[in-house]
């Protein structure tokens, strides 16, 4: 199996990486992928991007605010959204793009936060999450998601 690679998106990257997203996450939705990539050239958020054999296998996006009032207070950065396309699932790329979201995240935090739904379709997540290190918040679980907190890229937990 051909190894992914994993790159940050740029600030020079995103005419390009914009117009990928409306090809392939966000399908004839301009304003949606102008959205995800908004704030990236002022560094409101990062988002690092893997390929397989030059073809588009998935992302993770930090949000470095969170919407989030607790987050926010606390200045705790938000992994807003981690996908893998189906086609590349269960070869360890997710993981790797979190190890990437991680090390990049405890440069500038000691925690960062993170959603998952609590629908049968996350499963594959919440057992992603949970072997990061990932513990649920109780205190901000919502009806249809629930936050967690883990640290830094060391994989411990506060």
């Amino acid at each position: 199996m051909p190894e992914a690679e994993i790159k940050l998106v740029r600030s020079e990257d995103l005419e390009w990486v914009v117009e990928m997203f409306v090809r392939q996450v966000y399908p004839d939705d301009l304003e949606g992928a102008r959205h995800h990539f908004d704030d990236h050239a002022e560094g409101g958020s990062s988002t690092f991007l893997a390929f397989v054999q030059g073809e588009l296998a998935g992302y993770i996006t930090i949000r470095w605010q969170s919407e989030n009032p607790l987050f926010r207070q606390e200045n705790i950065p938000l992994i807003h959204d981690l996908l893998l396309f189906s086609a590349f699932r269960r070869q360890g790329i997710a993981s790797r793009l979190m190890d990437e979201a991680e090390a990049v995240i405890a440069t500038r935090a000691s925690k960062a936060g993170i959603t998952v739904g609590l629908f049968d379709a996350y499963g594959p997540a919440q057992r992603l999450y949970a072997r990061k290190g990932c513990v649920p918040d109780s205190t901000i679980v919502r009806a249809q998601s629930i936050f967690a907190l883990l640290r830094d890229g060391t994989g411990g937990l506060e």
